[in-house]
């Protein structure tokens, strides 16, 4: 039963029922939701891969930077930047992981998703013997997405560490950098005769 407003002599508002109960309109309502999921995940998993893509970049970056230190092209403080760069390796790698593995339960739940889609197509066009199907799939799918978002938040939360770290590691070489000249000045004041 789908309700109509209707306006009566200006005094107020009643509500009438009109009754759509068609198998057709049965078959696409049950079919709306299913669907909506499938594009909400579409939008998590794009997230995802910009998020893949973004790790591999930096780890390009840092793969580049190691080259230059073992080349002898980068000569501040190669030592600690090489030690830096291992540790991040680590961050980006759990990161990296944990972005696959969320894309697959991603993957999984719009599998699920469109399993409920037929699900409920096959239910509908049997007469409805299996109702449990659909629900079973879409509990499934919920499920993986839920566990999905919890491995994102974590993975968040690893961004943000080595977001601070680098962070921390860029004062550290600030600090170094900026205490030297004063250091080799003094040097250089007391050799003055």
């Amino acid at each position: 039963m789908l309700p109509i407003l209707t306006r009566s002599a200006g005094i107020g508002t009643e509500v009438q029922s009109l009754s759509v109960d068609t198998p057709a309109v049965t078959f696409l309502a049950a079919m709306i939701t299913p669907a909506i999921l499938i594009v909400a995940c579409a939008s998590l998993i794009s997230s995802c891969l910009m998020r893949l893509g973004r790790v591999i970049d930096r780890v390009r970056v840092l793969a580049k930077l190691a080259e230059d230190i073992r080349l002898g092209k980068c000569t501040e403080h190669p030592t600690e930047r090489r030690r830096e760069i291992g540790v991040e390796f680590l961050f980006y790698q759990r990161r990296g992981k944990l972005i696959m593995i969320a894309l697959g339960l991603q993957y999984g739940t719009v599998g699920f998703f469109v399993a409920t889609s037929i699900g409920v197509a096959v239910d509908l066009l049997l007469g409805g013997p299996m109702p449990f199907i659909p629900v079973l799939f879409s509990i499934l799918g919920i499920s993986l997405l839920l566990l999905s978002s919890l491995i994102l938040l974590y993975e968040n939360r690893l961004a943000f560490q080595s977001m601070q770290r680098e962070i921390q590691f860029v004062h550290i070489l600030e600090q170094a950098i900026f205490e030297a000249p004063a250091v080799w000045s003094q040097d250089q004041e007391e050799k003055r005769p």
